[in-house]
């Protein structure tokens, strides 16, 4: 299978073209700091909404990996994780959001909400960024690259096949 997704989702002939705002690029800037793999995992959970157990089924991955990713997607582009409720608001909202969460956790997760205001707060603040995460999501994602596996061993191939042509052209002239 060499690639998954690419006839399951149609991409537009040309991006319409639409002023980029400023905050917008900035978002997309720190998300293009980031390592290609975890780019590619906010791109198909923000873009192609697909849930954390499909990615991290798609990349090979485990769903602890997937869920890691997209916690340093949203820490890259808050403004203020150093505070440790923003940095729980963030975590909380990506453990959500994977199968993985319990029915236990969701019950500690409510009780976190009560304990205090500003933990309210905060989640309120983190679904916010995550909803203006779209349109750099949109830049970064025009081109559809994220919904292709990368093929490392093409590289492979294609030496063993320059090697496999120098020894036969070798036999020819002798």
């Amino acid at each position: 299978m060499t690639n998954q997704l690419t006839s399951l989702f149609t991409l537009p002939n040309r991006l319409p073209e639409l002023p980029v705002s400023q905050q917008t690029d900035a978002y997309r800037r720190r998300i293009q700091k980031l390592p290609r793999k975890t780019q590619q995992i906010f791109l198909l959970s923000r873009l192609d909404q697909l849930p954390y157990a499909d990615i991290a089924h798609l990349l090979e991955q485990d769903v602890e990996s997937v869920e890691r990713c997209m916690i340093r997607v949203l820490e890259q582009c808050s403004d203020d994780t150093a505070a440790p409720i923003n940095l729980q608001a963030v975590r909380w909202y990506v453990h959500l959001q994977s199968p993985q969460a319990t029915a236990s956790q969701r019950i500690e997760f409510r009780h976190w909400l009560d304990a205090d205001a500003l933990h309210l707060s905060a989640f309120q603040a983190t679904e916010r960024l995550w909803r203006r995460l779209q349109a750099p999501a949109a830049i970064l994602g025009a081109s559809g690259w994220h919904r292709r596996k990368r093929r490392v061993y093409i590289g492979w191939l294609l030496l063993t096949a320059f090697l496999c042509s120098l020894l036969v052209a070798a036999e020819a002239f002798t």
